[in-house]
């Protein structure tokens, strides 16, 4: 055989070891394309996080082969992880007080944040605060995009200054929006949303009353109401005494049982209304329950409380906008003024069982709702202790007829 032809017959023999060589070769050594990866960023309080968490589903439909996380306020952690699994793949759990104080938790959490990579960065927070602006200056993404915004929680300098970090700002109309639309205004830019999203919570991810609260006779009655008194600031808090009349009214007129809830921080105050609404009604018949459950609920179990009820008689906190959401509960919301047109009123095409009882100052002068939504879009001085009881009482008797229902 001529060396020619030798040499022809070694390399075909050769041929299919090497192919098949190179194969494992290749899945040894080679790095697989790392999979798609989407940055969520929604710091803010709960009520800011459920007016956004309608849109989650169609980012998720958008990139249905991205691995998405999102960055999100613990305070909210229990209602993202209730309702939002199918939507996202990670959650990492941000704590603003102890970003802001601690100087080690701020090292860490900014260290965390820089190790990971990211294809995208969306964070739709119209306000943007210093802490959150810090975070997107530490995240690893090509693209990142957020609304133009405003300089409410940060001033001019500091606004230019972060925005570079950005590489899309989406317009925004200048006129105060309710936030839900705010939301997918941004949405509509950023990721070229074309329809409106339900804004509504399906409670049938809640846990059960029964599986919540064994031993609390007026919860698995199917007549109570919520009186919630907490919030954010002192300010924003109606007092305990006017809740008082409230809750008595409810007990002496409509045999309703009290549910009082509120932070741990209420508990105090929790106690006094309680014993309040005890005296008040020590003489009537049907003897109603108070139970005092402030500081003692989860998120979801307050959302369970609420939507089980009758009425939610609400300052303008995250629990009102969980109840509004839930549709089913009649939601009175006593308001100050504070973020007038931004997040309070809902508008009507959203909510049909939500009342907010203004100020008397904003009543007088709603024909001009354009001008009092600027001056008091963010900000407000008036006294909430000056809206008396008898015009949530006036609500209370104009939608009587809707008292009862079945428990989930």
């Amino acid at each position: 055989m001529k060396p020619s032809s030798l040499s022809h017959h070694i390399k075909r023999a050769i041929k299919p070891f090497a192919k098949s060589t190179f194969a494992i070769l290749t899945k040894l050594f080679v790095r697989p394309i790392p999979p798609s990866k989407l940055l969520i960023i929604r710091t803010d309080a709960i009520g800011d996080y459920l007016l956004f968490r309608p849109f989650l589903s169609s980012i998720r439909e958008t990139y249905p082969n991205y691995h998405i996380t999102l960055l999100g306020n613990a305070s909210y952690r229990d209602l993202a992880l209730c309702f939002d699994r199918e939507s996202i793949d990670t959650f990492l759990w941000f704590k603003p007080k102890s970003f802001s104080r601690n100087i080690m938790y701020r090292i860490c959490f900014l260290y965390k944040l820089k190790k990971m990579r990211f294809t995208l960065c969306l964070n739709p927070m119209y306000s943007r605060d210093i802490a959150t602006s810090i975070l997107i200056s530490y995240v690893n993404a090509p693209n990142k995009i957020a609304p133009l915004g405003d300089c409410v929680n940060s001033t001019p300098a500091q606004k230019t200054y972060f925005d570079r970090f950005y590489t899309q700002l989406t317009p925004c109309a200048p006129q105060v929006m309710f936030e839900f639309y705010r939301n997918m205004e941004f949405f509509t830019h950023a990721i070229n949303l074309q329809t409106q999203p339900s804004p509504y919570i399906n409670a049938s991810t809640l846990p059960s009353l029964s599986s919540c609260f064994v031993d609390s006779a007026p919860l698995h009655a199917k007549s109570y109401s919520v009186l919630f008194i907490g919030a954010s600031a002192a300010y924003r808090k109606w007092s305990i005494e006017h809740f008082a009349k409230i809750g008595s009214y409810l007990a002496t007129h409509y045999h309703q049982h009290i549910i009082i809830c509120g932070g741990i921080e209420d508990r105090a105050n929790a106690s006094h209304l309680q014993s309040l609404i005890t005296n008040n009604t020590q003489s009537h018949n049907t003897k109603p329950q108070i139970l005092n459950l402030a500081g003692k609920t989860s998120l979801t179990q307050l959302g369970s409380l609420v939507y089980n009820g009758n009425y939610l008689i609400s300052n303008e906190t995250g629990c009102a906008h969980l109840g509004t959401l839930l549709d089913t509960t009649i939601v009175i919301v006593v308001y100050n003024g504070n973020h007038l047109g931004r997040f309070i009123p809902y508008p009507k095409r959203l909510s049909d069982k939500y009342y907010p009882v203004f100020h008397r100052f904003i009543e007088d002068n709603f024909d001009k709702y354009e001008q009092l939504s600027n001056a008091f879009a963010y900000k407000s001085n008036l006294d909430i202790n000056e809206i008396k009881p008898e015009s949530i009482i006036s609500i209370i008797d104009s939608t009587s007829q809707f008292l009862h229902k079945e428990q989930i």
